[in-house]
């Protein structure tokens, strides 16, 4: 008995509390047609993108796009794992691992992540910063020592993640 009073009480509540939300709600008409096409022909007045002026020309994002993923990345492959690193990414390559940058038949694709943890012996990444990856500042003469004699295939890196290093430019000379 005391269960159906206390289940009886609950359901009693709940039915007052929905009412009492049904009665807070105002009810409204629906927009018609013709309130819907004002705010439109408002908001299309106040649009701060038609003040710009249109560009000519071509669309410089549509050219000179590449075909596809392989021909922009360079596949490291080794022990029947292959992952893609993007192409200038890979700092130093001794001859002796060359045979390991390119696809073997039978490889099975994984990521960068599973792929490095499997091949640490021979594989080091080595973080770089946005700016030398983009090629505004050049690499330190240290770390360019450190890749000449590497024994290791080395990777640049930005956030655990491979990323290509562009040649750093040289400065624009003073004009006077």
């Amino acid at each position: 008995m005391k269960r159906h009073l206390i289940l009886g009480t609950a359901g009693l509540v709940m039915a007052i509390t929905a009412a009492s939300a049904q009665q807070k709600q105002q009810m409204r008409d629906a927009a018609t047609h013709e309130q819907l096409a004002g705010v439109l022909k408002q908001q299309q007045a106040n649009d701060p993108l038609g003040e710009l002026p249109r560009q000519e020309g071509k669309d410089p994002s549509k050219e000179n796009v590449p075909q596809d993923l392989i021909s922009r990345s360079d596949v490291l492959c080794f022990n029947g794992m292959a992952t893609l690193v993007p192409k200038k990414s890979i700092l130093a390559l001794p001859a002796r691992f060359a045979d390991r940058v390119g696809i073997q038949p039978g490889a099975k694709l994984v990521g960068w992540n599973e792929f490095y943890a499997a091949n640490r012996g021979w594989l080091t990444s080595q973080e770089i910063t946005l700016a030398q990856a983009r090629g505004e500042h050049p690499l330190e003469e240290a770390l360019n020592e450190r890749l000449a004699k590497s024994t290791n295939v080395v990777v640049s890196t930005l956030q655990g993640g491979p990323i290509s290093k562009l040649q750093p430019t040289p400065p624009a000379p003073p004009t006077n």
